[in-house]
């Protein structure tokens, strides 16, 4: 008896200490995430200088629709250069997150799968796929087998996600 309570004096500060870590890490890596969402809006927008959050009333839960997308404008001192908006798509295997850049006419120019947690099709992140939606706009069809094709292995994620661009294109040009 007495041993386990020894067991149990040991666990209690080591849970209380991996609680704290993960508390801590969730801020370090809210700011690292806001970094590296602007270092990517740099490699789109060279002359951007801020990012900030704006309100989109919108919660959408049917599958590879995108749900509560969180839009963001990129300014630089002359105005507006577009908008990062990120996501989670809800797929077969499960949610996955991704995010779109787009320029001020609402024309994708970058496409990215941020976490895709799930083994089976994971090929949804390759380059080749993503970069099919650079250049799309509102008078683009964006579907799978018309302007986009699927990859092998990740056709059902590949499909909610380009229902998921389709839908944040529409969006935001409404």
């Amino acid at each position: 008896m007495s041993m386990m309570l020894l067991r149990l004096a040991l666990l209690v500060p080591v849970v209380a200490a991996s609680a704290i870590l993960v508390t801590i890490s969730g801020c370090v890596d809210s700011a690292a995430s806001g970094a590296m969402q602007m270092e990517t809006a740099h490699e789109v927008f060279p002359s951007a200088t801020d990012m900030s959050k704006i309100s989109i009333d919108r919660n959408v839960q049917e599958s590879g629709r995108a749900g509560n997308p969180v839009v963001s404008e990129i300014r630089d001192s002359s105005g507006l250069l577009g908008y990062w908006v990120e996501s989670e798509i809800v797929s077969r295997s499960g949610p996955f997150r991704i995010h779109i850049l787009l320029d001020e006419h609402f024309v994708v120019r970058r496409a990215a799968v941020i976490s895709y947690p799930w083994p089976r099709g994971r090929e949804i992140g390759r380059r080749s796929f993503v970069s099919q939606f650079e250049g799309k706009g509102p008078k683009d069809a964006i579907e799978l087998d018309n302007d986009i094709d699927a990859v092998t292995g990740a056709t059902i994620s590949c499909d909610a996600m380009t229902r998921a661009v389709r839908e944040v294109v529409k969006l935001l040009a409404e």
